[in-house]
């Protein structure tokens, strides 16, 4: 009986022990998707922030995760510390005492470092490349969605030119972009107009009218706000407003930081912040204020609340109040997607934006 005693201690011991064996790829299994959701969910929280500092004229930081390391480790002891023989006139009887503990611990490690440099600022604030706008495009945005952020002109026709940098104090000329805007979309999904790429020049975008009868005053219309000779169906586009041809279309883009500052005046800013003066509150003439929901409520609204909001995608604090962008909010969440993979597009090294996950583990 004694031996069987000793014999089942020292194999529970085994077994413990034996336990460790997959501590490794159970580490990775674990620890993967949790860093993935922190990371992605702390880039929305930077966006989010910075764009609420542009809304108040704050200096912007810009953070990368350059890497991250899990170093975990874990130690095992089983045995047993002493046993005692008793001897009795009945039957003899063994205590065991066994040892048996583990030690878990686990040092998580990132490294953060500012995006800045010549080639960032560089790349930040110059025009999106007309390039980059057929890609975003082609990869499934809306044109209107991508021409409303990123366009600041298309021949005559202005959008909000001014608020491309701090909220302007003066109401910007948007109405007649909007218009056009609004009909491009319209004859998109109609298939009344295309916008492609020429097969010739893969990196040159043209816009070409399919006039069925149906939308023809749509397409006159179109053509006279664009200042567009009636009679052709097939327009270029070109960067270059000095020089240009009847056949083109001449385009001006934001850049992403100006782009950033235009969606900026779809925060939803606090009243007494207003009425005390720490934002720019932008007004007609007559000092009425200027409701800046007329050009981007449609797209984009940050809210703001003194409690933290229950309901959103994405939020931070900041002067004492909750902004965020609620989670039933579709089509803000978009252009925040949008922003967010134009930013990702244009910032940095692409070769060194995603972060390298290092996860060590005993076996």
């Amino acid at each position: 009986m004694a031996r069987g005693v000793l014999l089942r201690s020292l194999l529970a011991a085994a077994a413990l022990l034996s336990g460790c064996r997959s501590i490794g790829p159970m580490a990775l299994e674990h620890s993967h998707p949790d860093f993935n959701r922190s990371i992605a969910r702390t880039a929305d929280e930077q966006l989010l922030l910075n764009l609420v500092r542009m809304r108040y004229l704050e200096t912007t930081l810009f953070l990368e995760v350059g890497t991250v390391t899990d170093s975990r480790s874990r130690s095992y002891r089983a045995g047993v510390d002493g046993v005692r023989l008793f001897v009795d006139p009945s039957d003899k009887i063994m205590e065991v005492t066994p040892n048996v503990g583990a030690t878990v611990s686990q040092t998580p490690t990132m490294v953060y470092s500012p995006m800045q440099g010549q080639t960032f600022v560089k790349r930040f604030f110059s025009p999106m490349p007309l390039p980059v706008l057929i890609s975003l495009i082609q990869s499934g945005w809306a044109t209107n969605r991508v021409f409303g952020i990123f366009v600041e002109r298309i021949n005559n026709l202005s959008n909000a030119p001014t608020a491309s940098g701090p909220t302007p104090a003066r109401v910007p000329v948007y109405q007649d972009f909007y218009r056009m805007s609004r009909l491009l979309s319209l004859l998109l999904r109609d298939g009344s107009l295309v916008l492609g790429v020429e097969p010739s020049e893969p990196r040159q975008l043209i816009m070409r009218f399919y006039d069925d009868g149906q939308s023809r005053h749509e397409i006159c219309e179109l053509k006279e706000l664009l200042d567009l000779p009636q009679d052709q169906d097939r327009f270029l586009f070109r960067e270059n407003f000095l020089g240009f041809a009847e056949s083109e279309l001449r385009i001006r883009t934001r850049s992403v930081y100006g782009a950033m500052f235009y969606l900026a005046n779809g925060i939803q800013v606090p009243q007494e912040h207003c009425d005390a003066g720490i934002v720019t509150v932008t007004a007609y003439p007559n000092g009425d204020a200027f409701d800046w929901s007329n050009i981007l409520g449609p797209i984009f609204t940050v809210y703001s609340s003194k409690v933290r909001p229950s309901d959103a995608f994405v939020a931070v604090r900041h002067r004492g109040y909750w902004f965020y962008v609620k989670d039933g909010d579709v089509t803000a969440k978009a252009t925040f997607m949008l922003l967010m993979n134009a930013f990702n597009l244009q910032a940095g090294d692409p070769a060194t934006i995603a972060p390298t996950l290092t996860i060590s583990a005993d076996r």
